[in-house]
């Protein structure tokens, strides 16, 4: 896939952010070019190799509809997890390095519904996986920070109701 600047990508582990500049940097004696990426959450900029960005994960943001198919298929996610710490964590970890904008929404979900109990480790997990599923919708979505933060507590906090009650 070919970028330019403009464009918006999604860093795995890092989230959602736009091309904002293409330079070159001499880095142990050779000279490469690197996309600058600025984050939509946090004031984050990474530099990106040009020429493996297929092979680090990039992809494109997903669409308006893709985001919007997301928030509803959240609100019906399973959470069951597993109990042992250890392995759970592990797992949730492959998850945001490896996973679908689906599994990563997952695991916000289950972290965030449990946020009184959540240990260090998963509470920085939580965080990952939440500004990462935030700065997609907000990309996707064009909408503020608090905009797509209300979208996805509705997402995750509302309750399924009957509408023939």
């Amino acid at each position: 896939m070919s970028y330019s600047i403009g464009d918006k990508i999604v860093y795995p582990m890092h989230g959602a952010g736009i091309i904002v500049d293409k330079v070159n940097k001499k880095i142990m004696d050779e000279i490469r070019c690197y996309f600058i990426v600025k984050s939509p959450i946090s004031e984050m900029v990474a530099m990106l190799p040009v020429e493996n960005m297929d092979s680090i994960g990039i992809r494109d943001v997903m669409t308006n509809s893709e985001a919007d198919n997301l928030l509803d298929k959240i609100r019906t996610m399973n959470t069951v997890e597993i109990t042992n710490w250890n392995k759970r964590y592990r797992e949730n970890m492959e998850k945001l390095k490896d996973g679908t904008i689906y599994e990563i929404a997952q695991i916000a979900k289950s972290l965030m519904t449990r946020d009184k109990s959540l240990s260090t480790g998963e509470r920085k997990l939580m965080i990952n996986a939440k500004n990462a599923v935030l700065s997609e919708i907000m990309l996707a979505k064009n909408l503020t920070l608090n905009q797509a933060e209300t979208a996805l507590k509705e997402s995750i906090y509302c309750d399924t109701v009957n509408e023939d009650e």
